[in-house]
């Protein structure tokens, strides 16, 4: 997906149209789950944030394409960045993050993952 796109869709709140299905997955799930659209000088991003049993977990895709995931393991926060990522990317991404509060493993979408572009 080129930049416009993820712009115009990011500026339209697209995300919006899934809230109603994702807040009912995460409560069921006992995650306590927030998003929001942040706008800066330099660029326009949709964030999520994800929490179960006091590890949490960020994801935010920007209308550059960057995809970055934050999240808490063992104790430690580890922060992850990927370039030229889609709208799909983000979806996929928001799966990834949900299954690993869970069931605490990142194996479901690991050859996805690897595939990403690290920045």
């Amino acid at each position: 997906m080129k930049n416009e796109n993820l712009t115009e869709l990011i500026t339209n709140h697209w995300f919006d149209q899934f809230q109603s299905g994702l807040g009912t997955r995460f409560s069921a799930n006992r995650m306590d789950y927030k998003y929001r659209y942040e706008k800066t000088d330099s660029n326009n991003s949709v964030v999520v944030d994800l929490k179960k049993n006091g590890i949490d977990t960020r994801i935010e895709l920007t209308d550059k394409g960057i995809l970055s995931f934050d999240y808490s393991l063992e104790n430690r926060n580890h922060s992850e960045r990927f370039k030229n990522c889609t709208e799909d990317d983000f979806h996929t991404m928001l799966a990834h993050a949900f299954i690993y509060l869970r069931d605490g493993t990142f194996d479901y979408h690991k050859d996805w993952f690897e595939k990403l572009q690290r920045i």
